[in-house]
């Protein structure tokens, strides 16, 4: 596998606008994205060793994998 061209500004950019790139794909409201942003920044907070932005991101797409979120 090649290595990914993208830098964690380019990174930064394609997250901020998700919604734009993939349409139809959210389905919380404001409230719920708020609950759900809550936790996450609770769970990055409450960690006891060191994260970083790979290891978010791949913990994630693990956890999607094991709830088949990309159909």
């Amino acid at each position: 596998m090649g290595l990914l061209s993208l830098t964690s500004n380019k990174l930064r950019y394609k997250m901020q606008n998700l919604d734009s790139l993939l349409p139809n794909r959210s389905v919380t409201n404001d409230e719920q994205f708020h609950e759900l942003y809550s936790k996450l920044r609770d769970l990055i907070e409450d960690t006891e060793y060191n994260i970083d932005i790979v290891d978010l991101y791949t913990a994630l797409h693990c956890a999607m994998e094991d709830f088949e979120m990309y159909d």
